[in-house]
């Protein structure tokens, strides 16, 4: 049985391990791609963007934070990239009654409640738990062990950070930030900075745009 490829695009991150793992465990054969330099020279595969002429093929985005799976997925959308697909780990619980959005990525040990949806380009670290109805939006990062309780809206862009704990019913606006370790019981403001137990507003940070290309267009 041929082993069907998988572009991994954005490649120059240390993440980019992690999908790889992740492609390989889902019976892919990763090829990794170079659009923007800096790429580890084992990585398996290795191309440079300009030497890929079917970009009809599927693929998915190799770094982790939100502003650089969005700023990827503009420039792989501008290059002419155009079927971004979702990558589940085989070594995670995803139900299905749970909605995953193209381009996102569910890393290993990942437990998701029924009824959830994960964004576009959305990044769920390893070993995190994302609690039933969940909404979780378009390039939002979900760190490493992090408990999202039932019911929680992620806005757009948001990054929560390692071993976070987020309460049931509750709003991360968009482009927030949630520290690592930190314990949210109330509704976090779009593009605001929380940390400690309970969390807290630190500041406000400067907004940006984080919309999906590919939805926009299509």
């Amino acid at each position: 049985m041929t082993t069907q490829p998988l572009r991994i695009v954005a490649v120059s991150a240390p993440y980019v391990w992690d999908v790889i793992e992740s492609a390989t465990r889902a019976g892919r054969d990763p090829l990794c791609v170079d659009n923007v330099g800096g790429a580890d020279l084992v990585l398996p595969n290795l191309t440079e963007e300009s030497t890929v002429s079917d970009r009809s093929v599927e693929f998915v985005i190799g770094t982790g934070s939100s502003e650089a799976r969005r700023a990827s997925a503009v420039a792989t959308h501008s290059a002419g990239w155009s079927n971004p697909v979702p990558l589940v780990d085989k070594t995670s619980a995803v139900p299905l009654s749970a909605n995953v959005g193209h381009g996102a990525y569910i890393n290993a040990g990942v437990v998701v409640g029924a009824q959830a949806r994960i964004g576009c380009f959305a990044n769920i670290n390893r070993a995190s738990s994302i609690g039933h109805h969940t909404v979780v939006g378009d390039f939002v990062h979900v760190g490493p062990g992090v408990t999202l309780a039932g019911e929680i809206t992620i806005g757009a862009g948001a990054f929560i950070g390692a071993g976070a704990v987020v309460l049931p019913r509750l709003s991360i606006g968009a482009g927030a930030i949630v520290g690592a370790g930190a314990v949210v019981t109330k509704d976090v403001p779009a593009f605001s900075v929380v940390v400690g137990s309970p969390a807290r507003v630190l500041k406000s940070i400067e907004e940006w745009e984080t919309t999906c290309p590919y939805c926009v267009t299509n």
